[in-house]
């Protein structure tokens, strides 16, 4: 892997991605619609800024004759407009797979999510990679998933000489984290237990994700990888080690409230209702082939991964608050 294409560079995880090859002597061309920021983030060798969906991705991608390439770019944060998000989430891909297959890089590699799996009250914890996706379609992200790995079945099918793999990581976390998910989970003064449920959360470790996407590409293996460790948390179990409550509601109140919320527009607000099912229902995942057929170990298991995300959030508070007098 000498020449590396990674769509959503500029990224939570396309930038760790980016920092990862470069540091190991690979030329990495960059791809995002927004501009990598050179104070923080290394910079790709070379940068493009584009949107996933447009028609010159290929040309871009073909200059710069990548042997891997690496798609991460989507719109992961709900927004209003869902078809909007279907555009950049399925058509994106579609147009990342086309130029896959005019280019004919070695190794594609293509991330996509454990909520592919979909949040279902029979789901068994945890799922390996023999058990079927569902889609759940009132979730645009996790749908949009679902219909994403359909695309790349077929594809597979099609372009045999391609290396084609795919990672469902869990939520991705640790001292980078600052998404809709992490305000929800950590910025709310209690935990609602939906009908009583005491929620499943499976965190995994950024540098852990990025790590198991270099040893799948350095392999000669195709195909669904779960990636996330071993272990999980409950919600309870989060409170306490966040000083703070749970809270038994109804799923239905919870929805309606929610869902009111995100139709206002109100304030910090940030997900409409069908998120819901996520926090209601489990989708936990077991890294079976990681572990099972590339021996891939985990740096940091599920609580490690939450106390690294806690103590930058107590970091950025401190530096927030300033010197005391």
């Amino acid at each position: 892997m000498k020449r590396i294409a990674i769509t959503g560079s500029s990224g939570y995880l396309g930038s760790r991605l980016v920092e990862r090859f470069r540091s190991q002597g690979a030329e990495v061309l960059g791809l995002d619609i927004r501009k990598p920021d050179s104070e923080s983030d290394v910079m790709p060798t070379q940068f493009e800024q584009i949107d996933i969906c447009d028609p010159a991705l290929t040309q871009k991608i073909a200059a710069f004759e990548p042997d891997t390439i690496i798609h991460g770019a989507y719109a992961f944060k709900p927004i209003r407009d869902e078809k909007k998000m279907r555009r950049i989430n399925v058509e994106g891909t579609q147009n990342i797979l086309d130029a896959a297959a005019e280019i004919q890089p070695d190794r594609l590699v293509v991330i996509s999510s454990a909520t592919a799996y979909g949040a279902w009250p029979d789901n068994p914890v945890p799922m390996d990679e023999t058990v079927p996706l569902r889609a759940r379609t009132e979730f645009r992200y996790a749908a949009d998933k679902t219909k994403v790995e359909e695309l790349l079945a077929e594809f597979e099918k099609q372009h045999p000489p391609i290396q084609i793999a795919w990672v469902r990581p869990s939520i991705i976390g640790g001292p980078h984290l600052d998404n809709y998910l992490s305000r929800f989970l950590f910025g709310m003064p209690f935990l609602v237990l939906l009908d009583g449920f005491d929620g499943l959360v499976q965190f995994v470790h950024e540098e852990d994700v990025v790590a198991a996407i270099e040893t799948i590409l350095k392999s000669e293996l195709r195909g669904p990888f779960n990636v996330a460790p071993p272990d999980w948390l409950s919600c309870t179990q989060i409170a306490n080690q966040t000083d703070r409550k749970t809270w038994k509601w109804p799923f239905w109140l919870a929805r309606f409230l929610h869902g009111f919320a995100w139709t206002i527009r109100f304030p910090i607000h940030e997900s409409p209702a069908s998120f819901l099912y996520f926090c209601r229902y489990p989708w936990i995942v077991e890294p079976k082939r990681l572990q099972d057929e590339l021996g891939f170990q985990f740096k940091y298991s599920c609580q490690q991964t939450l106390d690294e995300i806690l103590k930058a959030r107590e970091a950025a508070k401190a530096d927030k608050s300033g010197p005391k007098k």
